[in-house]
């Protein structure tokens, strides 16, 4: 069965963007972030791809647009029924979806898995993550990072509930 992932940082306000760029530096969540989706497929839109500047190493970047981007290290589709087509027949089961909010919109139906890191602080953004009703959902695993004085961050993992038949 495929897995899609969610993966997204959020402050305590749920902000997870500003100016086309994180509010915050948290170097543990960037290392988290690598660690998950290291050699799988991600998927995100133009604005999150700019944002980066180019393709993330060791993964293939997938970048859901209705604008022609040519370079040749992405793979680019202008439609969520031309990407969920590309996601059945990729080889990795796996992929993670890493924004922005308008790509999390149009993927919610497809996605099964969340990864979300909560940083432990009020960032002013302009871009906060289309709501989730966590009661589809139930925490797996919350693991806190702290340094000498506070905890900077949780990262959370959650699964779709299963339908009862």
């Amino acid at each position: 069965m495929r897995e899609v992932n969610f993966i997204w940082a959020e402050d305590l306000d749920g902000w997870i963007g500003k100016e086309n760029s994180l509010p915050w530096h948290v170097p543990e969540d960037m290392k988290h972030f690598r660690e998950l989706t290291a050699s799988h497929p991600i998927i995100m839109g133009r604005k999150t791809y700019e944002s980066i500047g180019q393709p993330l190493p060791h993964r293939q970047n997938i970048v859901l647009t209705h604008q022609v981007i040519a370079d040749e290290r992405l793979t680019v589709v202008h439609d969520v029924e031309t990407l969920d087509q590309l996601i059945d027949a990729l080889p990795d089961n796996q992929v993670y979806v890493i924004g922005g909010a308008r790509i999390f919109s149009l993927m919610m139906p497809l996605v099964n898995k969340l990864e979300r890191t909560i940083i432990n602080g009020h960032y002013n953004g302009d871009v906060k993550m289309p709501p989730i009703n966590y009661d589809q959902w139930h925490l797996i695993k919350r693991d806190e990072v702290r340094d000498d004085k506070k905890v900077n961050c949780w990262f959370e993992t959650w699964e779709l509930n299963k339908e009862k038949n």
